[in-house]
């Protein structure tokens, strides 16, 4: 049963969805089987929390002392799939008012219950205006709005002028829009994955979008200098302005659109960073910042590992270590089950290193179990450097060893198991390198210089550069 796709749903359902849905399934108008709540209630018993059910037990619950019967057993699991998909569609309208709003207009056009409908418009009308927040999709529920409208004007026949300027904007603004939108998420895909994608009406988009009345419109200004942004990334104004037009335009987005649209100018800084490109480490910090000052990179109460390692990091590389310092224990409690105290005690001993306290970085290290692979040679990278700088050079060897024999173990890595072999390599040279010999240490330099990939490129140089 756990393969089958009413199992791997109900594994998504919370107590409360449970509640609702035997409701659903206890409503004539949905279901009028008497054994589709019987079936629920043994999946619901099972599935949440993972546990096993066979077919057979199933099928017992229902028709308990009869033999088993495979096809009548998935037919009743296809019709129990079907309802929970109704009821799922229903909870997703129910949190889309104008969508629910929209065919009630198209209910009363339907039935010619002018006076109906005109009343539903005007209040759906007024509550689209006083939306403070514009993305892409209110400029299309404006359209399906007005087509109603219109729809309904030329149904009774009337001569009055219609709205076909209205449907016109709304439909450019959100053509516009939408489609900025998605060539950013495109662009943002290319840079990552080498991949390449067609963008159709590129150059004739980012002309019309760059004349008024568009740029008035935030769901367009804000694509369309993000689009720029990505698509010329050699131009740093782009950035800038990108970045002045999305805090201008916070209130206009929801929290998940905002969300994504600070990690495509986050991850842009970052591939500028490792570009050379050290002034954008401050622009990072600052959208980390107001992104966390604003809760946008907050999901569902919860802050990720990723943007907290990223973020601690990013203020150590500019010696914010009070900042980072603050940071750290401030967003604590906000951390993945599970994962709070592997993801402190790491940036905690990062912090350390920083701050050059390198028997705090082996007390921080020791506190916590990194089942996370990268977490664990990152860990394992900064005990190698803190024991390097306490000239523990017997218990650096043998860490080293046990870092290969480590990764020797690890064969699905990838890039990251070539990065941290070499980092144990030069590690390794660093430690047998005679002080008295330059041309050994100018050749050892070099080679560090040549090295790819390594992350820990510049502490091998200065180190180097100190024997």
């Amino acid at each position: 049963m756990q393969n089958t796709l009413v199992y791997t749903l109900l594994r998504t359902f919370t107590k409360q969805d449970i509640r609702e849905a035997r409701k659903w399934l206890a409503s004539p108008y949905h279901n009028q089987r008497e054994d589709l709540p019987l079936l629920f209630e043994k999946l619901a018993a099972a599935a949440p929390e993972g546990l096993s059910l066979s077919r057979e037990q199933a099928w017992q619950a229902l028709h308990s002392g009869q033999p088993y019967d495979d096809q009548q057993l998935r037919l009743l699991l296809s019709y129990l799939y079907r309802c929970l998909e109704d009821f799922l569609q229903q909870r997703e309208a129910e949190q889309a008012p104008w969508l629910q709003q929209h065919l009630l207009l198209t209910a009363y056009r339907k039935r010619g219950l002018d006076s109906h409908f005109q009343k539903a418009y005007r209040k759906l009308h007024k509550q689209q205006k006083a939306e403070s927040q514009r993305p892409p999709e209110h400029h299309l529920a404006q359209y399906w709005l007005e087509q109603e409208r219109y729809q309904e004007e030329s149904t009774l026949g009337r001569t009055r002028e219609h709205n076909l300027q209205e449907l016109e904007d709304q439909l450019t603004f959100a053509f516009l829009s939408m489609k900025l939108r998605q060539g950013c998420f495109l662009l943002a895909h290319e840079a990552v994955y080498k991949a390449s994608y067609r963008i159709a009406l590129e150059a004739a988009l980012l002309e019309l979008a760059g004349q008024p009345p568009y740029q008035k419109i935030p769901a367009i200004a804000v694509y369309y200098h993000c689009y720029r942004m990505l698509r010329f990334p050699e131009e740093d104004p782009y950035f800038a302005s990108f970045r002045a037009q999305l805090f201008q335009s916070l209130p206009a987005f929801p929290q998940a659109e905002l969300r994504d649209l600070f990690l495509l100018a986050i991850n842009f800084c970052i591939r500028k960073i490792n570009q050379t490109a050290e002034g954008y480490l401050r622009e990072a910090l600052e959208l980390y910042q107001k992104g966390l000052e604003t809760e946008v990179l907050m999901e569902n109460g919860a802050l990720s590992r990723f943007t907290y390692n990223n973020a601690i990091g990013i203020a150590l590389r500019l010696q914010e270590f009070d900042w980072a310092e603050r940071f750290l224990h401030h967003y604590r409690p906000y951390l993945e089950a599970g994962q709070e105290e592997a993801a402190f005690s790491l940036n905690a001993a990062r912090l350390a290193f920083a701050r050059r306290q390198y028997g705090q970085v082996l007390a921080h290290l020791q506190r916590a179990d990194y089942r996370d692979l990268i977490n664990n040679m990152v860990a394992k990278t900064l005990q190698m450097k803190a024991y390097y700088e306490l000239e523990e050079f017997d218990l650096l060897e043998a860490h080293l060893r046990s870092m290969r024999a480590f990764l020797r173990r690890k064969r699905h890595i990838g890039y990251h198991q070539q990065n941290f072999l070499n980092i144990i390599r030069y590690t390794q040279k660093l430690l047998a390198l005679n002080p008295m010999d330059r041309e050994a240490g100018k050749a050892l330099e070099e080679s560090i210089r040549n090295a790819e990939p390594l992350t820990e490129k510049e502490w091998l140089l200065e180190k180097v550069g100190r024997v």
